[in-house]
């Protein structure tokens, strides 16, 4: 379950990432069959990539969660209350239609024998800077399985579910849909959209600049180097490797996604493995960063070095165990012999005491 919920924030990620130069509310909802620790049916609020509220049909009430990831029961009256009762009843009438989806996925493809079962739905729409509505839209998954989906603007609607299942009967209500969304989920949504902009700009609207370095690890063979920018807001940014001022082939980078560092910000990597021969050619490496709060690109750089040391200390590392062991096993047949020679030393001692008793003794 928790693979298929990444696979969902991964989707979403998707989505805000379109580089519309707008902003977005999302609802994520799971509902789950089967025997969990969790609610049957729970729902995640976001606001472009910041998780704001959250639902769950047990408690049946819209929680805040704080940057520190707590819950709490908002007071909120006027506009604010209006547009949460009302956000309430969407979330509760979506539940019934996600349980049925997921039993119509189930009885297709026989899945009635037990087990847990999750289907999700990521529901929302997206504005421009300006504030005009672009689109809204929901996606369906069973299973991690995409199932349908809906896209709606002010000149298009389109739907779309997959042959495995039958939904002829919801094809059949398109107009009636369009007719909804039209006149309202796409107003409510872009309403709330509005509203949360204005009331958590202090979030959203934020500029963190991000800070870039250079991260270089021994390896054999070669060294490691990682262009890497970390702590930025918001999450878009436009990381590039050059090599003598030359930007590096994507087939030679590992990673480039970009992930949350846990504190509200983002961080991403670029690595590039460079081998000995590289290393003794000395190229120069930069690592360049844009992003909307810099007014111009930052830009590190790093020149590959070589050394024998470096080499002959990544070899020799396999055999420091044998080495050490070498040491111990010389250390213990040392600390042997002296212990032998010292008893020898003694019982000569002690014979010569002896002899010389005996011949004081005869000449008395």
């Amino acid at each position: 379950m928790f693979v298929v919920q990444l696979m969902f924030f991964g989707l979403l990620f998707q989505v805000t990432s379109s580089g519309s130069g707008g902003h977005s509310v999302w609802m994520l909802s799971n509902c789950v069959s089967g025997k969990t620790q969790f609610p049957e049916c729970t729902v995640v609020g976001m606001l472009d990539d910041i998780q704001l509220g959250y639902y769950d049909s047990e408690s049946d009430q819209l929680m805040r969660v704080g940057p520190d990831g707590k819950k709490t029961v908002p007071q909120v009256t006027g506009l604010a209350q209006t547009l949460a009762q009302t956000l309430v009843n969407v979330m509760r009438d979506s539940f019934p239609n996600m349980r049925k989806r997921l039993s119509l996925f189930r009885n297709h493809f026989n899945l009635t024998s037990g087990g847990i079962h999750v289907q999700q739905r990521m529901a929302g729409c997206e504005v421009l800077e300006n504030g005009e509505p672009v689109h809204i839209m929901y996606r369906d998954s069973s299973n991690g399985v995409d199932t349908n989906s809906l896209m709606y603007n002010m000149t298009h609607y389109t739907y779309a579910g997959i042959d495995r299942v039958d939904l002829q009967s919801e094809n059949m209500k398109q107009l009636p849909f369009q007719m909804m969304f039209s006149n309202f989920y796409l107003p409510f949504c872009v309403q709330l959209l509005k509203y949360l902009l204005d009331s958590e700009k202090h979030l959203v609207m934020r500029r963190v600049s991000p800070r870039v370095r250079f991260l270089t690890k021994q390896v054999l063979g070669g060294a490691q180097v990682t262009c890497m920018a970390t702590d930025f807001y918001p999450r878009h940014i436009n990381l590039t490797l050059l090599r003598d001022g030359r930007p590096v082939d994507q087939e030679e980078l590992t990673g480039g996604s970009v992930l949350p560092n846990g504190n509200g910000l983002y961080q991403v990597r670029k690595t590039l493995m460079v081998g000995d021969k590289e290393l003794k050619n000395k190229h120069s490496f930069t690592c360049t960063a844009s992003h909307l709060s810099l007014d111009n690109r930052l830009e590190v750089s790093w020149t590959a070095q070589f050394s024998r040391s470096h080499r002959i200390s990544i070899i020799s590392a396999p055999l420091g165990l044998v080495g050490a062991s070498f040491l111990l096993m010389l250390l213990l047949w040392y600390r042997k012999r002296h212990r032998e020679r010292s008893e020898g030393v003694g019982m000569e001692t002690t014979e010569s005491s002896q002899e010389r008793l005996t011949t004081n003794e005869g000449t008395d």
